[in-house]
């Protein structure tokens, strides 16, 4: 079927998301997950609602990213999709630093 489409915020806004890409992995739905994450610089400092959310999500995804360049975007949503629809459908994760965000693409 047709992929569901999800976004959450950083932290316990992406780690909300846990129960359902495991339920999607397990019952072969599609579903691309877009969740924020702190600024590049900030990864890995312990920074206010930081969370690992690609390493938290890997056994549980059919693939995930962690987006570092703006103009990566529109390939990695597009590969997304295509990864969640294809073969045995599943989650896939997006994950987007807040700097990113706030860029605009070429």
């Amino acid at each position: 079927g047709r992929p569901g489409v999800c976004i959450a915020t950083s932290g316990p806004g992406a780690t909300n998301l846990v129960s359902a890409l495991a339920d999607a992995l397990l019952d072969s739905i599609p579903m691309v997950a877009i969740t924020g994450q702190v600024p590049r610089r900030m990864i890995g400092t312990d920074a206010f609602q930081e969370t690992p959310i690609v390493e938290v999500t890997r056994s549980i995804t059919k693939h995930n990213y962690l987006v570092l360049d703006v103009d990566d975007i529109p390939r990695i949503i597009k590969e997304a999709f295509f990864i969640a629809t294809s073969g045995r459908p599943g989650p896939v994760l997006v994950d987007i630093p807040k700097d990113i965000q706030q860029q605009l693409a070429v």
